[in-house]
């Protein structure tokens, strides 16, 4: 296995364990940006063939537009899904008062009687 993309999978590893563990609503989207960042350099990697740019090896292998229009679209879709994310954590935390997720459950619950 390539060492960057041994690098790229533990980088995933780390978002994903960012996600899971930590209470904090702010911590957690920075988490998902890693695993999101990590996602993306690990489809780089693997479609990188060498050290030469793909157009400069004509006549005979070209490049393939598909895989970076769904690496554009990916880091689009990304950046969206952040930053509405960040605009429902704010929306709670002004509501709310915390970014912590047990107390955000218990003041949720408590509001629902």
């Amino acid at each position: 296995m390539n060492l960057n993309l041994l690098l790229s999978l533990m980088v995933m590893a780390i978002g994903i364990v960012i996600v899971l563990v930590k209470r904090d609503l702010l911590v957690k989207l920075i988490g998902l940006g890693v695993l999101e960042t990590a996602v993306t350099l690990s489809f780089v990697l693997v479609g990188y063939t060498g050290p030469l740019p793909p157009l400069l090896t004509l006549p005979i292998e070209r490049v393939d537009p598909l895989p970076q229009a769904m690496i554009i679209t990916s880091i689009v879709v990304g950046f969206a899904v952040l930053a509405l994310s960040l605009v429902f954590v704010i929306y709670l935390s002004n509501v709310y008062h915390t970014t912590d997720v047990i107390k955000l459950i218990k003041r949720i619950k408590k509001d629902e009687r």
